[in-house]
Protein backbone atom coordinates (compact mmCIF):
# COMPACT_ATOMS: atom_id res chain seq x y z
CA UNK A 1 0.00 0.00 0.00
CA UNK A 2 1.43 3.98 -0.80
CA UNK A 3 0.22 7.19 0.92
CA UNK A 4 0.18 10.01 -1.17
CA UNK A 5 0.58 13.69 0.51
CA UNK A 6 -1.02 16.55 -1.42
CA UNK A 7 0.27 20.13 -0.70
CA UNK A 8 -2.37 22.62 -0.52
CA UNK A 9 -0.90 25.54 1.83
CA UNK A 10 0.21 28.18 -0.90
CA UNK A 11 -1.62 31.16 -1.91
CA UNK A 12 -1.47 31.25 -5.48
CA UNK A 13 -0.66 34.64 -5.39
CA UNK A 14 0.50 34.77 -9.10
CA UNK A 15 -3.14 34.65 -10.15
CA UNK A 16 -4.48 36.94 -8.26
CA UNK A 17 -7.68 34.93 -7.03
CA UNK A 18 -7.95 36.17 -4.29
CA UNK A 19 -7.82 32.75 -2.29
CA UNK A 20 -5.90 29.71 -2.68
CA UNK A 21 -5.52 28.29 -6.29
CA UNK A 22 -6.30 24.74 -5.45
CA UNK A 23 -9.70 26.00 -5.09
CA UNK A 24 -10.52 27.10 -8.47
CA UNK A 25 -13.75 25.68 -10.16
CA UNK A 26 -13.29 23.57 -13.38
CA UNK A 27 -16.10 22.34 -14.26
CA UNK A 28 -17.81 22.87 -11.21
CA UNK A 29 -15.19 20.92 -9.35
CA UNK A 30 -11.89 22.50 -7.70
CA UNK A 31 -8.28 21.93 -8.83
CA UNK A 32 -7.61 19.73 -5.94
CA UNK A 33 -10.20 17.69 -6.39
CA UNK A 34 -9.35 16.24 -9.51
CA UNK A 35 -6.18 15.02 -7.65
CA UNK A 36 -7.53 13.85 -4.59
CA UNK A 37 -10.33 12.42 -6.32
CA UNK A 38 -7.82 10.29 -8.77
CA UNK A 39 -5.90 8.70 -5.33
CA UNK A 40 -9.36 8.07 -3.86
CA UNK A 41 -10.26 5.96 -6.76
CA UNK A 42 -7.01 4.40 -6.80
CA UNK A 43 -6.68 0.83 -4.70
CA UNK A 44 -3.40 1.05 -4.03
CA UNK A 45 -3.37 4.50 -1.96
CA UNK A 46 -4.95 3.39 1.35
CA UNK A 47 -3.80 6.89 2.71
CA UNK A 48 -4.82 10.39 1.44
CA UNK A 49 -2.84 13.44 3.37
CA UNK A 50 -4.09 16.94 2.98
CA UNK A 51 -1.42 19.97 3.83
CA UNK A 52 -3.33 22.72 4.17
CA UNK A 53 -3.04 26.23 5.78
CA UNK A 54 -5.20 27.73 8.94
CA UNK A 55 -6.77 30.04 6.58
CA UNK A 56 -8.29 27.17 4.42
CA UNK A 57 -8.63 25.06 7.15
CA UNK A 58 -12.59 24.43 7.78
CA UNK A 59 -13.13 25.16 3.99
CA UNK A 60 -10.89 22.22 3.47
CA UNK A 61 -12.81 19.67 5.70
CA UNK A 62 -15.76 20.52 4.58
CA UNK A 63 -15.09 20.00 1.24
CA UNK A 64 -13.51 16.47 1.72
CA UNK A 65 -16.31 16.06 4.62
CA UNK A 66 -17.11 11.97 4.83
CA UNK A 67 -14.11 10.90 2.46
CA UNK A 68 -11.33 9.11 4.22
CA UNK A 69 -8.61 11.93 4.60
CA UNK A 70 -6.18 13.09 6.85
CA UNK A 71 -6.25 16.98 6.41
CA UNK A 72 -3.02 18.69 8.48
CA UNK A 73 -1.70 22.33 9.05
CA UNK A 74 1.17 23.11 6.89
CA UNK A 75 4.08 25.52 7.94
CA UNK A 76 5.26 28.93 6.90
CA UNK A 77 7.25 27.33 4.09
CA UNK A 78 6.36 24.22 1.51
CA UNK A 79 9.24 22.26 3.13
CA UNK A 80 7.81 22.57 6.52
CA UNK A 81 4.36 21.63 5.03
CA UNK A 82 5.37 18.40 3.57
CA UNK A 83 7.44 17.69 6.71
CA UNK A 84 4.20 18.35 8.59
CA UNK A 85 2.65 15.77 6.24
CA UNK A 86 4.89 13.33 6.28
CA UNK A 87 4.41 12.64 10.33
CA UNK A 88 1.27 11.57 9.53
CA UNK A 89 2.14 8.72 7.15
CA UNK A 90 2.02 5.16 7.92
CA UNK A 91 2.57 2.95 4.83
CA UNK A 92 5.98 1.97 3.35
CA UNK A 93 5.65 4.04 0.26
CA UNK A 94 4.89 8.17 -0.27
CA UNK A 95 4.13 10.06 -2.99
CA UNK A 96 4.01 13.75 -2.48
CA UNK A 97 2.40 16.14 -4.76
CA UNK A 98 0.82 19.40 -5.66
CA UNK A 99 -2.29 20.37 -5.06
CA UNK A 100 -2.46 22.49 -8.00
CA UNK A 101 -1.21 20.16 -10.36
CA UNK A 102 -4.97 18.43 -10.78
CA UNK A 103 -4.18 16.27 -14.23
CA UNK A 104 -2.70 13.16 -13.59
CA UNK A 105 -1.81 10.43 -15.90
CA UNK A 106 -2.50 6.67 -14.38
CA UNK A 107 0.32 5.06 -16.40
CA UNK A 108 2.63 7.88 -14.88
CA UNK A 109 1.25 6.57 -11.01
CA UNK A 110 2.29 3.09 -12.17
CA UNK A 111 5.74 3.79 -12.86
CA UNK A 112 6.09 5.70 -9.96
CA UNK A 113 4.79 2.56 -7.81
CA UNK A 114 6.93 -0.28 -9.49
CA UNK A 115 10.34 1.86 -9.52
CA UNK A 116 9.77 3.75 -6.12
CA UNK A 117 10.12 0.15 -4.29
CA UNK A 118 13.89 0.47 -5.88
CA UNK A 119 14.37 4.02 -5.93
CA UNK A 120 13.55 7.25 -4.79
CA UNK A 121 12.08 8.80 -8.21
CA UNK A 122 10.50 11.64 -10.22
CA UNK A 123 8.27 12.50 -12.63
CA UNK A 124 9.55 14.99 -15.37
CA UNK A 125 9.38 16.17 -18.68
CA UNK A 126 12.12 16.83 -21.43
CA UNK A 127 12.66 20.09 -22.71
CA UNK A 128 12.11 21.20 -26.28
CA UNK A 129 13.01 24.88 -26.34
CA UNK A 130 16.97 25.46 -27.05
CA UNK A 131 18.19 26.93 -23.46
CA UNK A 132 20.58 29.77 -23.40
CA UNK A 133 22.39 32.21 -20.21
CA UNK A 134 22.27 35.42 -20.61
CA UNK A 135 23.09 38.92 -18.42
CA UNK A 136 21.88 42.16 -19.13
CA UNK A 137 19.26 40.79 -22.05
CA UNK A 138 21.97 39.60 -24.57
CA UNK A 139 22.68 36.07 -25.11
CA UNK A 140 25.89 34.58 -23.26
CA UNK A 141 26.39 30.90 -24.08
CA UNK A 142 24.39 27.91 -25.20
CA UNK A 143 23.25 25.00 -22.21
CA UNK A 144 22.72 21.63 -24.02
CA UNK A 145 19.30 21.22 -23.48
CA UNK A 146 19.43 17.04 -22.80
CA UNK A 147 21.30 17.93 -19.37
CA UNK A 148 18.27 19.35 -18.25
CA UNK A 149 14.44 18.20 -17.63
CA UNK A 150 11.58 20.26 -15.88
CA UNK A 151 10.33 18.30 -12.81
CA UNK A 152 6.96 17.49 -11.78
CA UNK A 153 4.92 15.75 -9.23
CA UNK A 154 4.30 13.20 -7.89
CA UNK A 155 7.62 12.36 -5.81
CA UNK A 156 7.65 8.88 -5.00
CA UNK A 157 9.98 7.56 -1.80
CA UNK A 158 10.01 5.03 0.34
CA UNK A 159 8.80 6.96 3.61
CA UNK A 160 11.71 5.88 6.44
CA UNK A 161 14.18 7.99 3.59
CA UNK A 162 12.75 10.86 3.52
CA UNK A 163 11.43 11.60 6.63
CA UNK A 164 15.04 10.99 7.46
CA UNK A 165 16.40 13.41 4.60
CA UNK A 166 13.66 16.18 5.98
CA UNK A 167 15.10 15.82 9.30
CA UNK A 168 18.88 16.23 8.18
CA UNK A 169 17.65 19.22 6.43
CA UNK A 170 16.42 21.07 8.96
CA UNK A 171 19.26 20.35 11.41
CA UNK A 172 21.72 21.46 8.68
CA UNK A 173 19.27 24.55 7.86
CA UNK A 174 19.17 23.35 4.52
CA UNK A 175 16.41 24.75 2.19
CA UNK A 176 15.18 23.00 -0.86
CA UNK A 177 11.92 23.73 -3.75
CA UNK A 178 11.26 20.33 -4.06
CA UNK A 179 11.08 17.13 -2.60
CA UNK A 180 13.46 15.20 -4.77
CA UNK A 181 16.57 17.67 -4.37
CA UNK A 182 16.57 17.58 -0.91
CA UNK A 183 16.29 13.83 -1.03
CA UNK A 184 19.55 13.71 -3.28
CA UNK A 185 21.52 16.31 -1.76
CA UNK A 186 20.99 15.17 2.05
CA UNK A 187 21.30 11.41 1.53
CA UNK A 188 23.23 11.45 -1.13
CA UNK A 189 21.03 9.30 -2.75
CA UNK A 190 20.27 8.61 -6.56
CA UNK A 191 16.99 9.54 -7.76
CA UNK A 192 15.39 8.10 -10.74
CA UNK A 193 13.86 10.14 -13.50
CA UNK A 194 10.50 9.19 -15.26
CA UNK A 195 9.23 9.98 -18.09
CA UNK A 196 5.58 12.29 -17.20
CA UNK A 197 3.18 13.70 -19.26
CA UNK A 198 3.33 16.96 -20.62
CA UNK A 199 -0.12 18.24 -19.56
CA UNK A 200 0.47 17.42 -15.78
CA UNK A 201 1.55 21.27 -15.60
CA UNK A 202 1.04 23.31 -11.95
CA UNK A 203 -1.69 25.68 -12.45
CA UNK A 204 0.26 28.78 -12.24
CA UNK A 205 -0.51 31.81 -14.57
CA UNK A 206 -4.15 32.34 -16.59
CA UNK A 207 -2.66 30.56 -19.76
CA UNK A 208 -2.79 27.33 -17.23
CA UNK A 209 -6.12 27.86 -16.45
CA UNK A 210 -7.27 27.80 -20.13
CA UNK A 211 -5.26 24.54 -20.45
CA UNK A 212 -6.96 22.75 -17.48
CA UNK A 213 -10.19 24.06 -18.27
CA UNK A 214 -10.06 22.14 -21.91
CA UNK A 215 -8.26 19.13 -20.93
CA UNK A 216 -10.28 18.41 -17.46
Amino acid sequence: MYSVIIVAAGKGSRLNLGYNKVFYEINHKTVLEYSVDYFIKDPDFSEIIIVTSEKDLNHMKSLFAGKNIKITLGGITRQESVYNGLKKVTNKYVMIHDGARPFIDKMDIENLKLAVRDSACVLAKKLKESIAKHSFNKLNSYVNRDNYVLLQTPQAFTTSKIINAYEKAMKNENSYSDDASLYMQELHDDVIIIDGNELNIKLTTELDIKILEAIL
